[in-house]
């Protein structure tokens, strides 16, 4: 069986996310998610959505819950065809190919919400725009002060900047007929110029891991680019902070690569609804959509 997987990014994390990783914390990930997440081990009551979307929270905990959920699945499942992470995702995404280690993984992530957080101050957000053309939308977003960070379908497109700018042009949205608008739990300006100093300082950290051939092959984000080595795969990881992300093109690079099925590892299902709206004709789930591991390897074996 062709098995393309796809990783989730930042914003549909939630307690029970916090909580599966809190219940992995005695495996091989204990000591990173410890170190990277002070507190899990305890039964925390002020774990809450607002502090989900805090960088130096999410980014680690989505991580972590992904490579959990990744070697329970790993051993069952058949070498994927490829690979692809939205955002955040895509360190995911590089690491199971194996550019790096998943511990080492938990580092780099609280590495990465680090740069970014010190990149830039004040308040800054993340709005998903839906139903209008991506010209209109990059228009608006500049008059405000924010830019196209994320490009989901023609007329579906992220926009990030300054939050009191995401105020004042989420109504100039709502006037041009958007279909639909989607506040992110996300904190930061991420795929935009804004985030230059971040990229920089993390492209920095990770030229210090070697050069290795990947166990299959990596999609960037930022424009369906294929990496068989970990060095193109690790270049992008630095770039996509501040570059915007042509996640369209990652999925309908992933279509052509005719994948007998698809899974989405991460929280939520987001990723797998959109590969569904792209390609009906090929089946499509996310982990979330389950019960338990076994009721994924089930679907995969029911003939995908």
């Amino acid at each position: 069986m062709r098995l393309a997987l796809l990783f989730s990014g930042q914003g549909g994390q939630t307690v029970a996310h916090w909580q599966q990783v809190q219940a992995g914390i005695d495996g091989e990930l204990g000591p990173a998610i410890l170190q990277a997440l002070p507190g899990i081990a305890e039964l925390d009551s002020t774990v809450n959505p607002e502090k989900l979307a805090k960088n130096k929270i999410a980014q680690p905990l989505i991580f972590a819950q992904q490579m959990l959920l990744w070697a329970q699945l790993q051993s069952r499942l058949p070498r994927p065809i490829c690979a692809a992470g939205y955002s955040l995702g895509e360190m995911a995404a590089s690491s199971v190919a194996g550019a790096f280690g998943a511990v080492e993984g938990v580092v780099l992530c609280a590495e990465r919400a680090a740069e970014m957080d010190s990149a830039v101050s004040g308040e800054y957000g993340m709005l998903a725009v839906l139903g209008l053309d991506e010209a209109l939308v990059a228009t608006l977003a500049e008059e405000a002060g924010l830019a196209v960070a994320i490009r989901n379908a023609p007329r579906h497109l992220v926009v990030a900047g300054p939050r009191a700018g995401i105020v004042v042009v989420a109504g100039k949205f709502e006037r041009a007929g958007a279909t639909r608008l989607v506040h992110l739990a996300v904190r930061t300006p991420s795929h935009t110029p804004l985030l230059a100093t971040a990229a920089a300082n993390f492209r920095q950290r990770l030229a210090l891991l070697p050069e290795r051939r990947l166990a299959f092959p990596v999609l960037s984000a930022i424009d369906a680019t294929v990496a068989r080595t970990a060095r193109p795969a690790l270049d992008a990881l630095a770039r996509q902070i501040c570059t915007p992300l042509d996640w369209a093109a990652c999925l309908q690079t992933v279509r052509e690569m005719q994948p007998d099925a698809v899974l989405e590892i991460g929280p939520g299902n987001a990723l797998a609804k959109l590969f569904g709206e792209l390609a009906p004709e090929i089946p499509v789930r996310a982990c979330d959509d389950f019960r338990s591991i076994d009721g994924i390897v089930r679907w995969l074996d029911a003939g995908h």
